[in-house]
């Protein structure tokens, strides 16, 4: 889990970081003194665990983990203070939990543990992979698509971001070089279907929203190198390489955009 320590005291800072440091789970990804500047730093970079002090100069814990919450609503919160009387402020903002200072090495390994507990939320059934040939799995094993124009329509969606992608341009983009008849218009129909069916026979119809004129994806239902590279995410900037949906000719567009945030950003690609 990708953490921030947030504590106007730099003892406790460093004490929470070298306890966990034997935690693989963990990833410290910074220690703040105020709660703006943590706040700073996860507008751009994600934050699934936030270990607030309350008193903090400036902006306080309580009004920070609100703030977190609106980034990112599944941040796992849990404050640390001296003062019973914030309980209330806790209760309101669906804080995960909490404790009193002075605190224990118990107390510390009790946080550690239940954020363990608690970060089963932000693993979803369904990872779909865009960098390099585009794959999609279901509960960590590779999902075997009927109809390989199914996966590729799903693959269209995908690079929409969730945005929706209307029936007639992704006609158009599938079978650039067919005209559109009343035929293929039916060909077309047949996939969308296969696509949809496919997806509730696998238990996993949820990943799209699907209106009359057109599917999208549903964003907070998938895990995606795709939405985590534009999310700002160090670790998908690195997984990528260079390579994206490399089976389908039109990702081309996307993957231009995808090298020049990189090198903007000064990534190696190579």
């Amino acid at each position: 889990m990708k953490t921030i320590l947030v504590d106007d005291e730099y003892w406790a800072l460093e004490g929470f970081e070298q306890e966990c440091s034997g935690e693989p789970e963990i990833e410290i990804v910074g220690k703040f003194m105020s709660a703006e500047d943590a706040l700073e730093y996860a507008k751009d970079n994600l934050v699934e665990f936030a270990l607030l002090d309350i008193q903090l100069s400036g902006m306080d814990g309580v009004h920070l983990a609100r703030k977190l919450r609106k980034l990112y609503p599944d941040v796992i919160i849990i404050f640390l203070t001296a003062y019973k009387e914030y309980l209330e402020d806790f209760i309101d903002m669906k804080a995960d939990y909490y404790v009193l200072k002075p605190y224990t090495k118990k107390d510390v390994m009790d946080i550690l543990e239940r954020a363990k507990l608690l970060s089963g939320r932000f693993k979803k059934r369904v990872s779909i992979r865009c960098f390099g040939d585009f794959e999609v799995f279901v509960d960590g094993k590779p999902l075997v698509f009927s109809s390989a124009r199914a996966k590729e329509l799903l693959a269209l969606i995908v690079d929409k971001r969730g945005g929706t992608v209307l029936h007639r341009p992704a006609y158009d983009i599938l079978w650039e070089c067919r005209p559109y008849t009343n035929e293929m218009a039916s060909v077309y129909r047949k996939v969308l279907y296969r696509l949809d069916g496919f997806l509730d026979e696998n238990g996993i119809g949820d990943i799209l929203i699907k209106t009359t004129h057109g599917r999208a994806l549903n964003t907070d239902k998938v895990d995606c190198d795709l939405l985590d590279f534009f999310k700002g995410d160090p670790d998908a900037r690195e997984k990528f390489g260079g390579k994206y949906m490399s089976q389908y000719s039109w990702a081309e567009e996307t993957l231009g955009e995808l090298i020049a945030i990189s090198e903007w950003k000064g990534d190696d690609i190579e």
